[in-house]
């Protein structure tokens, strides 16, 4: 295989993992698989740049178009995820931030009467 088949291979099979965001049992390994995608592309282009010159233009082109729309497809799941993080972060403030009552009553009955939801 070419390096470049090689590059656009990875670059398509990057592009098709993206577009499917996977729900939580499986993230994790679908975030392994991404990063060792671009670890494994980011070397093809590091040791084959020289020889992409000699590449036909229109596959270069479309290889740069799938770069940026990666680069979108990563960016719009990172907006996400900082999304989520904040959604998780102030709920943990909102439990923190619960006030008892009746801390000052003296009686064991005192979480009969009000619980933390």
């Amino acid at each position: 295989m070419r390096p470049i088949d090689e590059i656009i291979f990875k670059t398509q099979r990057l592009k098709d993992l993206l577009e499917k965001v996977p729900e939580e049992p499986t993230y994790d390994t679908w975030m392994d698989q991404i990063h060792e995608l671009l670890d494994d592309r980011e070397q093809l282009l590091a040791a084959h740049g020289p020889d992409l010159k000699d590449a036909d233009q229109t596959v270069i082109r479309q290889l740069v178009d799938d770069s940026q729309h990666i680069t979108r497809l990563i960016e719009a799941e990172h907006q996400r995820l900082g999304m989520t993080l904040g959604t998780a972060r102030q709920e943990r403030k909102t439990v923190k931030s619960y006030v008892d009552p009746y801390e000052d009553v003296d009686s064991n009955f005192s979480g009969l009467f009000d619980q933390q939801t």
